[in-house]
Order: C-alpha cells, then structure tokens, then sequence
C-alpha cells in the first residue's frame, strides 16, 4: 500500500483491520454489557486482552492489527507507518468496531425481557464522564488524564513490539502477548473511570447505540486517545535519538 501501484493486498488488509476490529469491540462490548456481573473488571480485561492477543498474533500478519485508530496514527506520527493509509485503516477500524457493536446489540435485544433497556441504561459500555457517564462518576479531567496517559502506554506497547517484530515477522506472539498484557493491565485501571475506551472506534461505535447523551461526550474520547498517541510517538522519536547523542559524547 505504500508503493505507486496498486497494492494487491489492498482488499486483505482492508478486511484484517475490518474483521480484527469486529472481534475485538464485540468481545469488549460483550463482556461490558452481557457479562459484566459474571465477569467483574478481572474478567473483562482479561477477556479484552485476550481479544486483541488473538488479533495481532493472526490479521496482524496481513494489516499489523492495529484496530483502533489512536494506533495507526500513533504508528504513523513516529515514522513507523505510511500517512497515506492512514485513513483506509481508520475507515476499515470503524466500520469493524461499527459491526462489533451491531452484534452485540442484536443479541442484547434478544435477550430476556428488559436487556436492551438495561444496556442502554448503564451506556452501552461506551465512554463517560460525570454523573450517569463515568462508571464510578469521574470527572473530566480524571477522564481526560486516564485516556490520554493509557492509551499513550497502548500506543508504545505496539511502538515496541513494532521495532522488534515488524509486520513481517513471521511469529507475531511476542508481539501480541505484549499488546494484549498491557491492554489487560490498562483496562483494569481505567474501567471504574472511563469504561476503558482508548478507541476512537469504539467510542463512536458505541455512543452511536447508547444514545445522545453518549454521544455528546464522545469527544473526549476521540481528542484524548489521539493525544496520548501523538504522546507516545513523540516519546519513541526522542527515545530514538537520546542513545545516538550519548554514544557521541562518550567517544
């Protein structure tokens, strides 16, 4: 995708973020608004870790499994990833997170009696603030610093694994395992807080089906994810050159 030509495996990264994206927004999703009283904050970052361990050491292959766009941009704000598929990931990352959302919300409205309702209720697992938005009624600025600062630490978690095992890696595992370890330990945190979004995808995806009041904060949830990627690209381009520097003076 980054040469003059067309790329012919255009349709199969486009699908990778696509299907790897649905997976990971139904699992989380799911296990937010159908399994949450099973499952507890253990369980569904666990479960969300998993999902996207799963992701990257599969469709990571073919697309790097980013499936948020906080990831892409970050990737590409450091010079890991070309500008000009930025907007065909961030496209396919919300039209998965989109379809992730839709299932879940197709099964919830099946459910038993009152399910939908309750899911709507508590926000269908999308990002809040203040009272009836944050779970434990979070602030702004709590919300603000837990996206921001998380997502930056997702951000460099891929940063890292990108360095030593690029896309063409033939074993994504470490890769996957690190991403996935660091969401899981990132979600416990910033579940009592935020819902755990660090998605703009997902976000919107989710807004969309819980309603205006939703929808109205989901600004927050795009800036500060973005902030926190454009954070750990930043950090990565200084990490970068701060050993280079050191070597020279020492000589």
């Amino acid at each position: 995708m980054t040469g003059s030509d067309p790329d012919p495996r255009f349709a199969a990264v486009v699908a990778a973020e696509i299907v790897g994206t649905l997976i990971v927004t139904t699992v989380v999703v799911g296990t937010s608004v159908i399994g949450a009283v099973v499952l507890g904050p253990l369980g569904i970052a666990t479960a969300t870790g998993f999902a996207l361990l799963a992701v990257v050491a599969t469709v990571g292959r073919v697309s790097g499994g980013h499936v948020n766009p906080a990831v892409t941009i970050g990737l590409a704000l450091a010079g890991r990833f070309p500008w000009r598929d930025v907007s065909t990931y961030v496209i396919a990352q919300l039209v998965g997170a989109t379809l992730g959302a839709a299932v879940v919300l197709t099964i919830v409205a099946d459910g038993p009696p009152g399910a939908l309702q309750e899911a709507q209720r508590v926000g269908f697992a999308a990002g809040g603030f203040g009272v009836g938005g944050s779970p434990d009624g979070y602030g702004l600025l709590a919300v603000a610093l837990v996206e921001t600062l998380l997502t930056a630490a997702l951000v460099g978690a891929y940063l890292v694994a990108d360095g030593r095992h690029g896309d063409g890696a033939r074993d994504r595992s470490p890769a996957a395992a690190l991403v996935g370890a660091t969401l899981v330990a990132i979600t416990l945190l910033a579940l009592p807080v935020s819902n755990a979004s660090f998605n703009p995808a997902r976000s919107l995806a989710t807004a969309l089906f819980a309603g205006p009041d939703r929808l109205a904060q989901v600004w927050v949830f795009i800036v500060f994810p973005l902030l926190g990627a454009a954070l750990a690209a930043l950090a990565t381009r200084w990490a970068r050159r701060v050993p280079r520097r050191r070597m020279t003076e020492s000589d």
